[in-house]
């Protein structure tokens, strides 16, 4: 598994027999340890995550994750191996972000006040108590450890929410516009030629789209940017009904008619789609910015090794993400 995969942060496992050396990477020397560490799940910078909290996270992913609709989903009814892959590999996109955002916490000063470190410290206590001795072996987490645990989360917390309120919401409507049409396309020119004739004699659009284009469909709703731009140009200029001329494009001629410019429902929907996809750019960009400074290494005899027990029916807890949350309020 590399972390790479999933969060675009570079991964190497490397075995080396002292316990610190260096090699140069992009221009810097980097020290890591062998195989990470034996109690390291992985490392970013000079980070590491220890089996405790990847534990913690994979016990609490489990059952946050593991029903729908209050059918539980660890039962032989179910493929648990399958389950248990794709649990494992959500907590490790959950960690890896953990611990990016507290890298950048680091790099620009960003810390806990007195009443969040309290905040954790009350949250750890409240937990702790709530483990099952089957969860609290399992975990193997102390009091302390979860307090460490909770702060790195609450630091990346605070960073996420602080990066999220720089991302820029607004969305004109033109920007988030959803459109319907009928679209018609053809390959050959002479083709295009013709009925470009037959729009300018006056046949019904929608019957030459259903009779010529070489498309699967004739009925489209879409924004922008799901056609070439120069098609984009056009037809979100067009009018409700208008038809447009041919365009050339992908090797071929659309022809498209407007039926709705702006389908207000749709493009409500893809104006959050287009929030989100900015606030994912924030992230992209700082693991981008990350990756260029330091090195990470993933222990994946570690990680592999990290399994439920045959008997899971203790293992119930999911609480550890919602108290903290409840004492950050």
């Amino acid at each position: 598994m590399k972390l790479r995969k999933r969060l675009l942060i570079i991964v190497f496992t490397i075995s080396l027999a002292a316990n610190f050396q260096a090699c140069s990477y992009k221009d810097k020397t980097i020290y890591f340890e062998a195989s990470s560490g034996r109690n390291t799940v992985f490392k970013i910078g000079d980070m590491k995550c220890s089996k405790k909290e990847a534990r913690v996270y994979l016990l609490n992913e489990k059952n946050i994750y593991g029903s729908v609709d209050g059918v539980n989903l660890w039962t032989e009814d179910f493929d648990t191996s399958t389950m248990e892959s794709s649990i494992k590999d959500l907590t490790m996109e959950h960690l890896a972000k953990v611990y990016v955002l507290n890298l950048y916490a680091n790099e620009h000063e960003i810390t806990l006040s007195e009443d969040e470190e309290k905040a954790c410290a009350d949250a750890a206590k409240e937990y702790y108590s709530s483990l099952n001795s089957a969860e609290r072996s399992f975990t193997g987490a102390s009091k302390s450890d979860l307090t460490k645990m909770y702060k790195k989360y609450a630091i990346a917390t605070k960073v996420y929410n602080q990066l999220m309120d720089s991302v820029d919401e607004e969305v004109s409507e033109d920007e988030a516009r959803v459109m319907e049409a009928f679209v018609l396309f053809v390959s050959d020119e002479k083709k295009a030629e013709e009925i470009q004739g037959m729009i300018d004699y006056g046949y019904t659009f929608e019957r030459l789209a259903a009779t010529y284009t070489e498309k699967d469909t004739y009925q489209v709703t879409f924004p922008r940017g799901v056609y070439d731009s120069a098609i984009d140009d056009v037809v979100f200029n067009l009018d409700t009904d208008e038809v447009s001329n041919a365009i050339p494009a992908d090797d071929g001629y659309y022809f498209f008619q407007c039926l709705d410019k702006y389908n207000e429902e749709l493009s409500e929907e893809n104006k959050a789609v287009i929030i989100e996809n900015r606030r994912k750019q924030v992230l992209d960009d700082i693991i981008t910015d990350l990756e260029e400074k330091y090195f990470s290494d993933m222990n994946t005899k570690q990680w592999d090794q990290l399994v439920f027990p045959e008997d899971i029916s203790e293992l119930n807890s999911a609480s550890f993400f919602e108290t903290l949350n409840e004492h950050l309020k």
